[in-house]
C-alpha cells in the first residue's frame, strides 16, 4: 500500500528501555500512560521539530515526541526552554504538564534538553510490532519453503539467505505513518498477506500459487530501500525520488539476473506483479493488475493495510464509541464491542481469535 501522510493512533508494544543517568534508572513515564492533570519527567525520541509564531508575534516550538508505544504532540512556549541544537532523530530529556486537546494528551514543556550519551538506543524509542518477532519469522520461512516451483525457490532464497536484505526486510516499518507503521511491519504485512493469498488462490482455479506467494513475499522489497528506520522512521532520498514500487521491481530483476537459468516470461509475470500492486494509476501504481496473480495480490494488499489501519485507528478511540473525522477514511468510524470489552484488545496472533 502506498504511505498516507496521517496521523493515526497504534496498538504498540509497550515494553521500553529505562533512561539511565549516573548509573540509576528512573522510572520513565511511556506515551501510552500520559494522564492529562499530571507532570512528567522522561526521556523520549523527537520525531519533529518545527518553530511557529503566535499571533503576537512571539515564537515557539511545536515538537512531535515518541516512544515504542506511540508519538504525542508537544509545545515549548519558551524558546529558551529548548537547546536550539537539537534535531530530528536525537533522544531529549522532558519536563512537561500534560494536558489534552480533542481528547489525545499533549504535552507543555517547561524544559526540553538532550538526553545524556548513551541514556539508551533510539530504536528502542521506535514503535515496535506487536507479535512476537521469532513467531514471524517461522511463519516467514515456512512461506518461503512452501513454493515449490524450482526457478521462484532459487529467487526467494537469493533474496531470503541475504543477510543484509534479511536483516532489513524482518526489522523495517511497512510505511512512515499508514499502517504498519513500526519496527516489524513490513515482515508482519508481509506474512499475512501471503496467508490471505494463500487462501484466495485455493477457492479459485487456474491460479498460479507459487508466483502468487512469491509475488506476496516480494511485493514490498523496495521498502528495505524507500525507508529509513534508524533514528526515526523516514524517507531515504531513493524512497522520495523513486518509491518503493519501483525499487522492489529494480531488487526482484536485480536478484533475478543473479541466476542465469531464471525463465524471461517467469520473471515478466512475476515483475507485473510487483509493478501492479497497488492497482490503479492514481494510487501510484505505474500498471493496472493484468493477470489473476496481480489482481488477487493487489486486492489483498490493500484490504489488510485498510484492516490494520483500520484497528489502529479504533485502538487510538477505545474510551469512545466513535472515532473522529482525523483518520485515514475521513470518516468516523465505529469502535468495536471487543475494544470496550476487553481491558487489552489484541488483534489475532497474540493471544487473540486464531489467525
Amino acid at each position: 500500500m502506498n504511505d498516507d501522510q496521517l496521523d493515526l493512533g497504534a496498538s504498540f508494544d509497550t515494553s521500553s528501555s529505562a533512561a539511565s543517568t549516573g548509573g540509576e534508572k528512573p522510572p520513565r513515564v511511556q506515551v501510552c500512560d500520559l494522564r492529562p492533570g499530571t507532570t512528567v519527567d522522561g526521556v523520549y525520541l523527537l520525531s519533529a521539530k518545527e518553530t511557529r509564531t503566535t499571533k503576537a508575534g512571539k515564537p515557539f516550538y511545536k515538537l512531535r515526541l515518541g516512544d515504542r508505544t506511540g508519538t504525542v504532540d508537544c509545545t515549548v512556549w519558551e524558546v529558551a526552554a529548548m537547546d536550539p541544537g537539537l534535531k530530528t532523530g536525537d533522544l531529549v530529556c522532558v519536563t512537561a504538564r500534560v494536558t489534552e486537546y480533542q481528547g489525545r494528551p499533549q504535552l507543555e514543556a517547561s524544559q526540553v534538553s538532550p538526553a545524556p550519551e548513551g541514556t539508551a538506543d533510539n530504536r528502542d524509542f521506535l514503535p515496535s510490532t506487536y507479535r512476537d518477532v521469532e513467531e514471524l519469522k517461522g511463519f516467514l520461512q515456512f512461506h518461503i519453503d512452501s513454493v515449490r516451483d524450482p526457478d521462484y525457490s532459487a529467487l526467494l532464497a537469493a533474496f531470503f539467505t541475504d543477510p543484509g536484505f534479511y536483516e532489513a526486510f524482518t526489522t523495517a516499518p511497512a510505511a512512515k505513518v499508514y499502517h504498519h507503521a513500526y519496527l516489524g511491519g513490513l515482515m508482519e504485512h508481509t506474512v499475512a498477506v501471503v496467508d490471505l493469498c494463500d487462501f484466495v488462490g485455493q477457492q479459485y482455479g487456474r491460479i498460479d500459487r507459487d508466483l502468487l506467494v512469491t509475488a506476496a513475499l516480494l511485493h514490498d522489497c523496495g521498502k528495505t530501500r524507500e525507508l529509513a528506520f534508524d533514528t526515526t522512521i523516514d524517507f531515504t532520498d531513493a524512497g522520495r525520488l523513486l518509491g518503493h514500487v519501483i525499487q522492489g521491481v529494480n531488487l526482484v530483476f536485480e536478484k533475478a539476473k543473479e541466476l542465469p537459468s531464471f525463465p524471461e516470461a517467469k520473471l515478466q509475470e512475476l515483475l507485473h506483479c510487483v509493478v501492479s500492486h497497488h492497482g490503479e494509476l492514481e494510487w501510484g501504481s505505474p500498471k493496472r493488475p493484468k493477470t489473476i496473480e496481480a489482481l488477487v495480490l493487489h486486492h489483498v494488499d490493500n484490504l489488510d493495510a485498510k484492516l490494520k489501519g483500520f484497528l489502529e485507528i479504533v485502538e487510538g478511540s477505545r474510551d469512545a464509541p466513535w472515532t473522529d473525522l482525523r483518520n485515514l477514511f475521513r470518516r468516523p468510524l465505529h469502535v468495536p464491542r471487543a475494544i470496550h470489552q476487553e481491558e487489552d484488545f489484541l488483534p489475532p496472533g497474540e493471544d487473540g481469535p486464531a489467525r
